[in-house]
């Protein structure tokens, strides 16, 4: 328990976010039982374009970042967010990480619901899960890689085939929102990549003042 208390005092945002996504699920398989239908999803908040145009269900671009649709779902989805966020969290501050979070999860239904309103991309699409968060933070640590490189392109590395599968199972599932997942890794990488270059100029402008 103590060792527990600890990890979340270390990195409470993360675990605040899986707690969520626990707490959520655990409603959802009171209703609903522990697999859920793409119907079930809908009426718990998942994101459909078709409902966000002309229903006004604006809220689905965030409430579908947090519903999981069955125990395999949110336990590779919580385990996932683990262990990247508590890399970000403790690389970052704190506001920083949020966010990156914010904007990942934004990014993960709002870019599809765009292409949605030009072309009427994935009208029928019923989606949800936290896995467009965590591909922001893969997008985070790639904009952490490429801004300072070192440990954090070693990182990188050593996750990039994992990022690779990832993207196949994509491909090959359809159930998984292939356009969630990059558009998310999108939006952590600018979100973050504008963080660091803001930094670098105030550290810049700080610098010339003392000189």
């Amino acid at each position: 328990m103590n060792e527990l208390l600890y990890k979340y005092k270390k990195s409470p945002i993360t675990y605040s976010v899986i707690g969520i996504c626990i707490v959520v699920y655990v409603v959802s398989v009171l209703m609903y039982g522990i697999e859920m239908s793409a119907y079930e999803g809908l009426t718990f908040g998942g994101y459909n374009p078709l409902l966000v145009a002309f229903g006004g269900d604006y809220y689905r671009l965030i409430t579908a970042n947090f519903i999981h649709f069955g125990l395999l779902h949110i336990v590779v989805n919580c385990y996932s967010m683990l262990g990247l966020g508590v890399f970000i969290e403790n690389t970052l501050s704190r506001v920083e990480y949020i966010i990156i979070l914010g904007v990942s999860a934004l990014f993960t239904t709002l870019l599809p619901f765009v292409l949605f309103l030009i072309n009427g991309f994935e009208a029928n699409v019923v989606s949800g899960g936290i896995s467009g968060v965590i591909f922001g933070l893969i997008g985070s640590l790639g904009a952490l890689a490429l801004c300072y490189k070192d440990v954090f392109m070693t990182v990188f590395k050593q996750l990039a085939p994992n990022v690779t599968m990832m993207l196949v199972i994509s491909f090959i599932v359809p159930s998984i929102s292939l356009s969630g997942h990059v558009s998310g890794m999108i939006g952590g990488f600018v979100a973050t990549y504008i963080i660091l270059k803001l930094k670098r100029k105030q550290k810049n402008l700080y610098e010339d003042l003392l000189n």
